[in-house]
């Protein structure tokens, strides 16, 4: 410890003061001070001395008499050409070369069992790794290291037994492992994940360094509550003050500062997207400048799809008949002679299932009246049983159901590629709008008598060849035999002005959703956005993009924009047959527009505004797969490392090589019985 201080303590000599000089220390690099004891020491004779006869002046007690120091045959030059001191300064000397060359002696005598070590702690990281990626349970009933083979052990058990039995390598090195350094247990176990959900939080927080991001919040009914998950946490109340508080805090933990929050992205609870009192405006309160808040553009065509469809009380009763016959076909008996399609269940969470269960009725229209059929005539079933089956076959085959069918199915299918898209990770909000505004002009272009006498054509085409016995005949009354019958009344029969009607009232309903559910997209920042797409007529317009730039206090810079302009209008030229887009611009010139700084921060800025929160909800999928019924004692950090760890299954899988030596490095921060470095 060679310490330099400004002034050190004074000792009175005789008539005079006097004090350590921190110029003793030039070419005595075995010196010492410490400043508690205000005396000198000699390094290596304290740490190498192993006999009685060293000056316990430079040893134990401390050198202070400052007036003969240096002075010749005296206080330094007297003990550092003592024997004693030039046997310890060459041992420190030769520990010291040693260390520089990796060939100390403790590491020479252990290297081979620190690599063994190594290999073993190697060994336990992959199994739970393995584990939690495929988001499977660690623990059993059973946790001793010699009844691993025992049932009951659970998978971290049992997967590490068979590792030990297919790798003979690590079979000779458990055998070298002591027993109470295995490090199966639970707390080991624990251990282990919360490094690795550390290392994969660190990960994420710096791919997104400096730059701007974009804030996605779901909530589960679970009570638990991007794309990188950064965390699920648990609100203690639902009220938005709390959440707002829980973001900023878990952005704060996770070293994320929340000044460069671009956008918001919320469902449409009162709570979230509150105007005066939600989420959106009480953290924009709390960063202290606007924050542009997003309605999830999944959730909205979501509540564009499930409001239209229950304006028309025939699609309501449609559905109902749908779920129906869902119930039906999953009674075992019935099951068994069923040969279609799976029927899907209808969800009001998600409009996709509605979806998917129209596509299954029109492809398995025949196998569907075919065991209606056979089980309304079969006495082998209960008579409830049968009539529930006369009852679904005459309303399976009623033109009408058969004409809503085939309208669902064609809406929803030019419905749902916007869905689909609005569901990836790198969908930003430029990218579902234009979505949304193509799938309702290609809505906008079915309104047409043109398109309905082609979905009646189809409907009676899918009809001709229904087998007699499904549609049961109308018998003419007999009091009519000498009349010409026009036109027949009833409950169940639905003429082709109604149909007419049900068509075009359906479209409308889609339509004038979209418009009111979109049209707040016509703001500021949307207009901002069309301009930073390269296909928009606006496309770098100043004015236009100023919107988005103000958000981060930048400004956008008027000749790059006119340079960069004149660039992309010439590759689009070159590549005429390729529609050119704002992730495909950043992608392939990204250095080209690194010398149109502004511009390129204005793309960057396009992409990253956020559309769906559909990753978020996407998390419960793997949360659900993870917090099973028989492991519902599972504290919350744990749970939330182990969701994390699934879902970012990319990041995870770099724990068998890239990172390994990163988790035997935290892992090995605290004291280990085993050595790994």
């Amino acid at each position: 410890m060679q310490i330099r201080l400004n002034s050190y303590p004074l000792r009175l000599f005789g008539t005079r003061n006097r004090s350590f000089l921190h110029a003793w220390f030039q070419k005595r690099d075995w010196l010492e001070y410490s400043v508690k004891a205000d005396a000198a020491f000699c390094y290596p004779c304290r740490k190498f001395s192993s006999g009685t006869r060293l000056d316990p002046a430079f040893t134990t007690k401390g050198f202070h008499d400052w007036k003969h120091a240096v002075e010749t045959n005296k206080g330094f030059n007297r003990h550092e050409m003592s024997k004693e001191h030039l046997t310890c300064y060459s041992m420190w000397k030769e520990k010291v070369s040693r260390i520089d060359k990796g060939k100390e002696i403790s590491t020479l005598l252990y290297a081979e069992q620190i690599q063994r070590n190594r290999y073993y702690m190697s060994s336990l990281i992959d199994v739970v790794e393995f584990l939690v990626s495929n988001q499977l349970p660690l623990r059993g009933k059973i946790e001793a290291f010699d009844h691993m083979d025992e049932g009951g052990s659970g998978l971290f058990m049992s997967l590490l037994e068979f590792s030990i039995r297919k790798d003979p390598q690590l079979a000779e090195i458990v055998k070298t492992i002591p027993k109470n350094a295995t490090y199966t247990s639970h707390e080991i176990q624990n251990e282990l994940v919360a490094v690795m959900s550390s290392i994969v939080t660190d990960a994420i927080v710096k791919e997104i360094g400096d730059s701007w991001f974009t804030v996605k919040v779901d909530g589960t009914r679970t009570l638990e509550i991007t794309e990188r998950l950064l965390v699920m946490t648990i609100a203690n109340s639902g009220d938005a003050q709390t959440i707002t508080n829980m973001i900023l805090s878990e952005l704060s933990k996770a070293g994320l500062n929340a000044s460069k929050i671009l956008s918001q992205v919320y469902d449409g609870a009162a709570v979230m997207s509150g105007k005066y009192g939600g989420v959106q405006r009480l953290l924009q309160e709390k960063v202290g400048r606007e924050i542009p808040y997003v309605h999830c553009l999944n959730h909205q065509l979501h509540l564009v799809v499930v409001h239209a469809l229950s304006a028309e009380k025939a699609i309501q009763d449609f559905f109902s008949i749908c779920n129906a016959l869902y119930n039906f076909c999953r009674k075992p008996t019935v099951a068994l002679q069923y040969r279609g399609d799976r029927l899907k269940r209808l969800l009001d969470q998600r409009w996709t299932g509605h979806l998917a269960t129209v596509a299954v009725i029109i492809s398995s229209f025949e196998d569907i009246t075919s065991v209606l059929e056979h089980v309304s005539s079969a006495r082998t079933y209960g008579a409830e049983v049968r009539m529930e089956a006369v009852g679904l076959l005459r309303e399976v085959t009623d033109e009408s159901f058969i004409f809503i069918c085939h309208l669902i199915h064609k809406v929803l299918l030019l419905l749902n590629p916007a869905n689909i898209i609005l569901q990836g990770e790198d969908t930003d909000l430029l990218t579902g709008m234009k979505l949304v505004s193509s799938a309702a002009e290609c809505v906008r272009n079915l309104r047409s008598e043109d398109e309905f006498c082609i979905l009646c054509d189809t409907v009676t085409a899918s009809t001709k060849d229904t087998p007699v016995s499904a549609k049961r005949r109308r018998q003419v009354n007999k009091n009519l035999s000498e009349y010409v019958v026009e036109e027949t009344t009833g409950a169940n029969i639905i003429d082709k002005v109604e149909l007419r009607r049900l068509y075009f009232s359906a479209l409308d309903h889609i339509l004038g959703e979209i418009e009111v559910r979109f049209s707040e997209r016509n703001s500021k920042f949307a207009a901002a956005l069309a301009a930073l797409d390269p296909e928009n007529e606006t496309f770098l317009d100043v004015k236009s993009i100023k919107a988005i730039m103000d958000l981060t206090n930048s400004t956008i810079v008027e000749t790059e924009c006119i340079v960069a302009k004149q660039y992309i209008s010439r590759i689009k030229e070159e590549e005429s047959q390729q529609m050119m887009t704002t992730r495909r611009l950043l992608s392939e010139h990204h250095k080209v527009l690194e010398a149109m700084p502004s511009v390129l921060s204005a793309l960057k800025l396009a992409v990253t505004f956020g559309a769906s929160t559909a990753m978020c909800e996407n998390s419960f999928s793997v949360l659900k797969n993870v917090f099973t019924d028989n492991r519902r004692a599972m504290n919350h950090t744990r749970k939330s490392q182990l969701v994390q760890l699934a879902f970012e299954r990319d990041l995870t899988k770099k724990m068998r090589n890239e990172w390994k030596d990163l988790v035997l490095r935290k892992f090995n921060s605290s004291t280990r019985r085993l050595q790994l470095f």
